[in-house]
């Protein structure tokens, strides 16, 4: 079953069912960046720029409700009109690229973007836009969550 969406931009966005989306997410959970332990895996894409994505991401950076009750993956994924390309690359190139994406996004600090042309960080990108297209992410953040039947919950 497929859902159709209407954007804002009057486009219809066709919402793939989870399962055809869980395999095309499997492919990348490697690239995501991690935050939260909870049970319940939440998949979201942004852009480290966005002030939606950015309000999303400190709204779980700072509560621990959330992040015990939500495992986070976060897919970094850029709106063309933001051009956040040269960001998304510094992010990736860090040593920690969690704490830099959290810098940049909870303490809004402004963090110097540096070309990076590693072939590693460009498959990450490339990989996370492959599936970004497939999916048809069209906003940020663009969240899926992915729950476990209430029989293997343990209810």
């Amino acid at each position: 079953m497929l859902t159709h969406l209407i954007a804002d931009d009057g486009k219809v966005h066709v919402k793939l069912p989870l399962s055809q989306s869980l395999p095309l997410l499997k492919t990348i959970e490697t690239e995501a960046l991690h935050l939260g332990s909870g049970p319940v895996k939440v998949h979201v894409f942004i852009d480290p720029l966005c002030p939606h994505s950015r309000n999303f991401v400190e709204m779980v950076a700072e509560s621990e409700k959330m992040r015990s009750r939500y495992s986070y993956n976060f897919y970094l994924y850029t709106l063309p009109r933001l051009h956040s390309e040269a960001m998304v690359a510094t992010i990736f190139s860090a040593e920690n690229p969690l704490q830099l994406l959290l810098k940049v996004m909870v303490k809004r600090e402004e963090v110097e973007t540096t070309e990076h042309n590693s072939a590693a960080v460009r498959q990450k990108i490339e990989a996370i836009e492959a599936v970004a297209r497939k999916l048809d992410v069209y906003k940020r953040p663009y969240m899926i969550m992915v729950k476990k039947p209430k029989k293997k919950r343990g209810q």
